[in-house]
């Protein structure tokens, strides 16, 4: 990557004017005609200098970077613009190196966002069995293995975990419906995974209803939700098969969005421990007792208070929160990192957990955890609720896709509209800055035409066509020649392109976000498209031309391919 070596060469330029500088800020500029990099350093570091203005301070700084035998080797030209940035254009010579390294796939990425040899879990996905699987979950599991992915080609050791709810209120709503509708584990034996998926989101509706609406059947609920705490037979083993409905939808999802989980963790597991490490919380003053429940005290830290015990002695997600920590340190000792991709509404109760753990136990979890928020699915007609019915299904989602995918793509197999459904699906939700709430248009998902997964696949499939048609460049060992010819605007623009690419994955390591990497892909996809519609490529006026052109041709293919891989999206040869 070349933004640290220019800006150490900054860096040296400053120093030797008898300024010290600890941070030099390079960025692209807007305009392609002001260079492939641009620094402010002249007007940030003004204050500090006797000299009269800035661009007066730019132009000793770029006096003193014309003696650098070093980067001459970089750079070809710098130039200062306006009240003093200093604009960068790099050598041709140097971008025909990373065109090379790019098309055999060797292209270096800086390494350990976190810090050298981290290990990163990230916990997310978070299905709650009992409950419907709805877009929003989607969204949640999608970020949760690009960002899984990002850093792992960041050099980081990464553990995938979920932690969903398999006991509380919201299965004895469930199990209540259900006993109430006469249906037995017999009658449901005969049933398609789809019919009992849609039997308990149906459950769960009528038993919330019914718990809102009438008073027997709220103590009936709230009975029942005992008893599974209590291990009542006869409840549970209504509990455990109905989980099984669950979780075998789980696994189907999973495997159709290419996310494998190292281990799903569930609250039935952390129930007790959560209870007794609240418990020893209070033993030590770091909880206090209120109104008969347990609670944490957060003003002194400028946090919320919130109950950790309830009233009738049982722990509350807080207080199992306690419990999931615990085991996931204990089954990942040497964790550095542990990110929480959870929706934004929980930014209160993770900030009170982390606290109350690190006061717990510092030399384990200080400044380990981070919560990532991400923003809402909405529909038209509002927030989403699986209480009240008003979501869509996961799911559903990928399969109305599909269909969609299938009239677009008449030839297309079956198997290969899964693959551009789901990364249709994916890239909607990527390209959107992870903190903004979003509004999913099926039909511009499936465009070939916008910024979407498909069009992004497609151009991939052009690459590998244009390829495939040739008899001397169809090969990723092809070595990219220094053409002599000058280069077209299509081709240079490609070519002072690609060479972000390494950047582009640091930072959006370094910031978890997926959308660098889709604004990226985009903008290359669009540049290689102009390329392919303005210049000749198997016809180019001579044999060096062509073998260029296909050396683009093939790098944009291999960044693509690899930029989509992060994001958990698949490519196809052909489409």
């Amino acid at each position: 990557m070349i933004t640290p070596v220019l800006q150490k060469h900054i860096q040296n330029a400053v120093k030797s004017l008898g300024i010290s500088v600890d941070e030099v800020h390079l960025e692209h500029p807007a305009e392609e005609s002001h260079g492939d990099y641009s620094s402010n350093i002249a007007m940030t570091i003004f204050s500090k200098s006797k000299i009269r203005n800035s661009r007066e301070l730019a132009q000793k700084i770029v006096d003193e970077l014309h003696k650098d035998e070093e980067l001459k080797q970089l750079v070809s030209r710098i130039e200062i613009a306006g009240p003093g940035f200093i604009n960068f254009w790099l050598k041709e010579e140097y971008l025909y190196d990373v065109l090379r390294t790019i098309i055999v796939d060797t292209v270096q990425i800086p390494s350990y966002v976190l810090g050298s040899n981290k290990k990163v879990l990230v916990e997310f996905a978070h299905f709650n069995t009992h409950k419907a699987v709805h877009i929003g979950h989607m969204r949640n599991i999608t970020l949760g293995e690009s960002i899984s992915r990002i850093l792992e080609r960041l050099g980081n050791t990464v553990v995938r975990v979920s932690y969903g709810g398999d006991v509380g209120m919201h299965i004895a709503k469930c199990l209540f419906s259900i006993r109430k509708q006469g249906i037995n584990l017999k009658d449901a034996a005969n049933m398609s995974l789809n019919e009992k998926t849609k039997l308990l989101a149906n459950a769960y509706k009528t038993g919330n209803d019914a718990y809102e609406d009438d008073e027997e059947s709220k103590k009936e609920i709230i009975e029942i939700n005992k008893k599974i705490y209590q291990g009542d037979p006869e409840t549970m083993s209504l509990w455990k098969e109905t989980k099984k409905w669950s979780l075998d939808q789980f696994d189907r999802i999973y495997q159709r969005v290419n996310t494998t989980f190292d281990r799903l963790y569930y609250e039935s597991e952390v129930f007790q421990r959560g209870l007794k490490l609240s418990q020893k919380a209070l033993g030590k003053n770091i909880l206090q007792k209120s109104e008969g429940a347990v609670v944490f005290d957060g003003k002194p830290f400028g946090l919320d208070t919130r109950v950790f015990i309830t009233s009738e002695g049982n722990p509350t997600y807080e207080g199992k929160e306690l419990g999931i920590a615990e085991l996931e340190f204990r089954d990942y000792p040497d964790i550095d990192k542990c990110i929480h991709v959870v929706a934004p509404e929980q930014a209160s109760f993770f900030a009170v957990t982390f606290k109350v753990e690190e006061l717990l136990d510092p030399g384990k979890y200080m400044e380990k955890q981070y919560h990532f928020p991400y923003g809402y699915v909405r529909l038209t007609s509002g927030k989403m609720s699986s209480r009240k019915g008003t979501f869509v299904l996961g799911e559903w989602l990928l399969d109305e896709v599909v269909k969609k995918i299938t009239e677009k793509f008449t030839n297309v197999s079956s198997s290969a509209a899964e693959i551009i459904a789901v990364g249709a699906v994916k890239y909607s939700f990527l390209k959107i800055d992870s903190r903004q709430d979003i509004s999913f248009d099926i039909d511009e998902s499936v465009s070939v035409e916008g910024n979407s997964g498909p069009y992004l696949q497609y151009t991939y499939a052009r690459c590998k066509s244009v390829m495939s048609k040739s008899q001397t460049a169809n090969s990723k060992q092809h070595t990219a020649k220094t053409p002599v010819q000058t280069l077209t605007h299509e081709e240079l623009i490609i070519l002072r392109t690609l060479y972000k690419f390494p950047e582009v994955v640091y930072d959006a390591g370094r910031i978890f976000s997926p959308n660098l990497i889709c604004n990226y892909l985009y903008d290359i996809a669009q540049k290689y498209n102009l390329f392919y519609q303005k210049v000749s490529i198997l016809n180019a006026e001579n044999e060096e031309a062509k073998m260029f052109r296909l050396s683009l041709t093939n790098a944009t293919a291999q960044v693509l391919k690899n930029g989509l891989t992060l994001l958990g999206i698949d490519v196809l040869e052909k489409m």
